[in-house]
């Protein structure tokens, strides 16, 4: 939708309970982690970015994962320009959830919206209690080839890894490839969609932070990986 000059994109988030939805949306947002976790059923976050100089405003729903909200959560969907799905790295079963109820579901509701695939909570694939939990049940953390592999799978645009708790910046890399993803589907092809995530200026009142928490060094590694476009 386009008004006096100002794109607006609706970006709806989606997968299952407690897998990074609400954190992503927040640190975005709001410039700050959620130390602790609150059910959502429905949340509206906007945000207003420029991109080549054209003032793009982001609306962005949160959703509830438990199916007790099954029958709601469509109510979220009509006029999506992109959906975000995601799952916890940490969780391999929320993996599994994208091709059982996700991409289903979201493709009965706004089949022409773009999808993002991403992985929450990057900073838990080399958290050792996490390894060592997993490995009782002969598991592992997700890994970002199980991602892109999926990602191609559901026919996303882009696959991205983010931790919210730890670094800002993989946060910001997930909306910058939906924005841009968003406003080619609403027809701007005269924005460029090449070159880094300078392009997109975030306009907010807040002082910019570029970090959360203290970075673990393992994040680091998978920075260069962290967005991988389809």
């Amino acid at each position: 939708m386009e008004s006096k000059g100002l794109l607006r994109c609706k970006i709806v988030v989606v997968g299952d309970s407690k897998c990074g939805k609400t954190a992503l949306l927040h640190v975005f947002a709001k410039d700050s982690y959620p130390e602790n976790y609150v059910p959502t059923v429905f949340e509206n976050y906007t945000a207003s970015f420029e991109i080549e100089k054209q003032r793009i405003e982001l609306n962005m729903w949160d959703t509830s994962g438990s199916a007790y909200y099954d029958n709601v959560r469509p109510l979220a969907y009509p006029d999506s320009d992109a959906v975000l799905i995601c799952f916890d790295i940490s969780r391999p079963e929320t993996l599994d959830s994208v091709l059982k109820k996700w991409q289903g579901e979201t493709q009965e509701f706004c089949p022409n919206a773009k999808v993002v695939l991403v992985g929450c909570k990057l900073d838990m694939r080399t958290d050792l209690s996490v390894m060592r939990e997993l490995s009782k049940h002969r598991l592992i953390p997700v890994t970002h080839e199980q991602g892109t592999t999926l990602a191609r799978q559901i026919g996303a645009v882009a696959y991205a890894e983010c931790t919210s708790k730890y670094s800002e910046n993989s946060v910001r890399d997930v909306f910058h490839v939906t924005t841009l993803a968003s406003v080619s589907n609403i027809h701007r092809p005269q924005l460029k969609h090449a070159g880094s995530r300078h392009g997109l200026k975030r306009v907010s009142q807040q002082p910019p932070r570029t970090e959360i928490h203290e970075r673990p060094p393992a994040i680091r590694k998978d920075r260069a990986k962290s967005c991988v476009l389809m």
